[in-house]
């Protein structure tokens, strides 16, 4: 960027000793656009009116000690799972990559298509969660660099199909080039832009973006797999760590504060569908449907589907731990929520852009904050947390 040298990674999520860091154009310090002035997010303008809608729910002040929310059922039900099923996409996106390699034709991207769409549906339903090993390596950047406001991952695209060095594409160097240009809108763009099926099958530069997509499919297969071996298992890893209550020095140091992160975490994915995917796109009066995630790929309405539809299911999870009348209301608003997904727009441009779709919008908004502000009024309070900042505040 102009007058500024880019940033390391260096600067960024810390990382374990002797581990390599990727660059990030997003990293703490870069020349990206600003978000919108902090206490200014849409999604935190209903919360203290809203929270007065449940506080009926929150159980009576006593002088006893707050109940204990159990993060361990909620990590081995809720986020395994999840992270299994990244784990099984990213595999399974990696092999179709392989294999049509090896003998390329445009008929044979539809395969590769086939194969992206459940590898970033995956992503999306955990992309909120920014605790533990995915907290590392700029893994997250590196998984799904979003939003892009300064057209990095054109450009650095660019870069990568016109650099003559061959030793680009090895697996390690690869992971710690570039993070805009490494993970799924990379990834995206090659299969899914005007020409993308033609140039991947024949023409001179097809084998270099076969070669390309190829080292992106491998890498994220590798992240994935990186974050849930970190994860490990009731003995092992993070999760050991969780389970045993003695915390983990690099991600959980303090293992009395892994329920806050969770609801801290749970909170952001309402936020984040907010204020990164939705509101971006409605503008001021102005939609600006090429700020939608996952356009190209036909994913705009299905990234704001599966984001909440999965915090739901994870609300409904920690639930689970609230006396009966204090989980209804809870229940309540996550079915609330879910139904205004579903009924979503499958392309949320042309809905923003249509005669009163963003009317249609807001109110699926008005849904989605319901279920939020129910993870600080009754959750937050029955449970006696103080939630911290989430990875949007102050972007």
């Amino acid at each position: 960027m102009a007058g500024r040298p880019m940033p390391s990674a260096a600067n960024s999520w810390p990382c374990p000793r002797g581990t390599a860091r990727p660059w990030s154009p997003m990293s703490p310090g870069s020349d990206h656009e600003p978000a919108p002035e902090p206490g200014k997010s849409p999604m935190k303008t209903l919360i203290a009116p809203l929270a007065a809608l449940f506080a009926l729910a929150a159980p009576a002040a006593s002088l006893q000690a707050a109940p204990a929310l159990d993060p361990v059922p909620v990590i081995e039900t809720w986020l395994l799972p999840r992270y299994d099923t990244l784990v099984a996409t990213t595999a399974a996106q990696e092999a179709a990559w392989t294999g049509f390699c090896k003998a390329p034709s445009a008929g044979g991207v539809a395969a590769l298509k086939a194969a992206f769409i459940p590898a970033a549906n995956a992503w999306t339903a955990v992309e909120f969660v920014t605790m533990g090993p995915v907290s590392l390596a700029l893994r997250a950047d590196r998984f799904n660099f979003f939003p892009d406001r300064r057209n990095v991952i054109q450009r650095g695209m660019a870069d990568v199909l016109a650099s003559t060095d061959e030793g680009r594409f090895e697996p390690e160097r690869f992971g710690k080039s570039n993070a805009a240009a490494q993970g799924l809108p990379a990834l995206e763009r090659l299969l899914y832009e005007p020409g993308a099926a033609d140039a991947l099958a024949s023409g001179n530069e097809a084998a270099v973006r076969c070669t390309y997509g190829t080292a992106i499919a491998k890498n994220l297969a590798t992240i994935a797999r990186e974050v849930r071996t970190g994860w490990g298992d009731k003995t092992s890893g993070a999760f050991g760590a969780v389970v045993s209550g003695k915390g983990d020095p690099i991600y959980f140091p303090d293992a009395a504060a892994v329920p806050g992160m969770i609801l801290t975490d749970l909170s952001g994915a309402y936020q984040r569908v907010s204020d990164t995917r939705i509101l971006p796109v409605l503008g001021n009066g102005d939609p600006k449907p090429l700020l939608a995630e996952g356009w190209r790929a036909g994913r705009s309405g299905a990234v704001v589907k599966v984001m909440v539809t999965s915090a739901d299911a994870l609300l409904q999870e920690i639930a689970k731990q609230l006396p009966s009348r204090t989980q209804w209301a809870v229940n309540k608003a996550a079915t609330a929520a879910d139904k205004a997904a579903a009924e979503f727009p499958d392309d949320l441009g042309a809905a923003a852009e249509a005669s009163g779709g963003a009317v249609k919008i807001q109110a699926a908004l008005k849904a989605f904050k319901g279920a939020q502000i129910t993870v600080y009024r009754p959750i937050a309070a029955y449970f006696g947390i103080s939630l911290g900042f989430n990875a949007l505040d102050g972007d």
